[in-house]
């Protein structure tokens, strides 16, 4: 998965650029400055390199913001989609969610947000974007009835879990996640209709305030 691209990693000549190199500059100016912004002239720039360099990996600026594209799948929806397939339990699947989207290294919100962003003036990506999050609530849904919850509870409880995180994100909402944490069970219960593991969730807890820490 690539990173973005901080300035002190960032290429100084331009035999050392990669194909990697121009999407994490790609990724970072879009996050922070938006589509607009993402522009071959700016990121030769911003990576002290030649407009040329660009061409060594990429056709033209559609095919850079393709691969930009496929990089928010692989890092916003394929964890997520990996995580839910590998779940046995409610408890596992539903807590591995929380896991991702409180862990911006795994989920990142602000590329989420980005991406989004950029598809409110692009109406062919716009609709990228409604397949994506079609995907991801059918995923959802297609773990709740694994766990044996009738298909329609099933896909309005991927809904509601799916569309309530989307809308933490969207409204900025910064919570310490201790007081996060100590939500947990009513979390669970609401998404669920279940009442969580009492062990579960203290080890969860103790997992997500641990990585934080680190």
């Amino acid at each position: 998965m690539i990173k973005l691209l901080s300035t002190k990693d960032r290429p100084k000549r331009a035999p050392q650029l990669q194909r990697d190199d121009w999407i994490a500059a790609g990724l970072e100016e879009l996050v922070v400055s938006g589509i607009e912004a993402v522009q071959i002239t700016v990121l030769a720039k911003r990576l002290k390199v030649t407009r040329g360099s660009f061409y060594w990996h990429f056709d033209n600026r559609e095919a850079l913001l393709e691969a930009l594209l496929e990089e928010w799948r692989a890092r916003n929806s394929g964890v997520m989609l990996e995580a839910l397939d590998q779940a046995t339990t409610l408890e596992n699947g539903i807590l591995e969610l929380f896991a991702i989207w409180i862990d911006h290294v795994r989920f990142d919100p602000r590329l989420d947000q980005a991406v989004r962003d950029w598809a409110r003036r692009d109406d062919a990506l716009r609709s990228v974007v409604q397949k994506e999050d079609e995907s991801r609530v059918l995923a959802i849904a297609a773990f709740f009835e694994r766990q044996a919850f009738e298909p329609t509870e099933a896909f309005i409880r991927a809904r509601v879990i799916y569309f309530t995180q989307l809308s933490y994100y969207a409204l900025g909402i910064d919570e310490p996640l201790l007081e996060r944490m100590s939500y947990l069970g009513a979390y669970f219960r609401s998404f669920t209709g279940c009442d969580i593991d009492a062990a579960a969730a203290e080890a969860f807890r103790q997992r997500a305030l641990a990585g934080r820490a680190a």
